[in-house]
């Protein structure tokens, strides 16, 4: 294993206590919510791609167009989303989030980002710095994936 490899196993071992850390005794904002983590990424999806189709959300989840079925049904029943059919092409249903799905999304947006300010507020300017030009060297090689 070479010294990149070990470094990216580094961070991967410290986002996983990360996570362990932020979510224990019910400190993330994911543990007030009842909804499964699938449908938690459908609702994250919509949020990005309004107006979705089943086959999108089915692509952006990896599942088949069943399971995406049984997720919107269970999504609408609850008044997460809203299904139309498609104006140019009726065969196709568009998944919209709804007013309340919007809020639920924003409240665990929220709550997520005011965790992560307090735990960022403890650093000292040095590890800030670090962190920031750590974030934009990831999100540049996020955006050349998109390229």
């Amino acid at each position: 294993m070479d010294n990149r490899d070990r470094l990216i196993e580094r961070i991967e071992q410290a986002e996983d206590r990360f996570l362990r850390l932020t979510s224990a005794g019910g400190a993330s904002p994911l543990a007030s919510t009842d909804l499964t983590m699938r449908q938690l990424q459908a609702l994250l999806v919509v949020s990005f791609v309004d107006g979705a189709s089943g086959q999108d959300l089915a692509r952006a989840l990896g599942v088949g167009l069943a399971a995406v079925t049984g997720i919107t049904h269970r999504l609408s029943a609850r008044g997460l989303i809203r299904r139309a059919v498609d104006p140019d092409d009726r065969r196709v249903r568009r998944i919209y989030l709804s007013p309340k799905g919007s809020a639920m999304l924003a409240e665990l947006r929220d709550a997520g980002r005011n965790n992560k300010r307090r735990l960022l507020k403890r650093l000292d300017t040095e590890a800030l710095h670090k962190m920031a030009d750590a974030m934009d060297a990831l999100n540049e090689a996020a955006e050349s994936d998109h390229t």
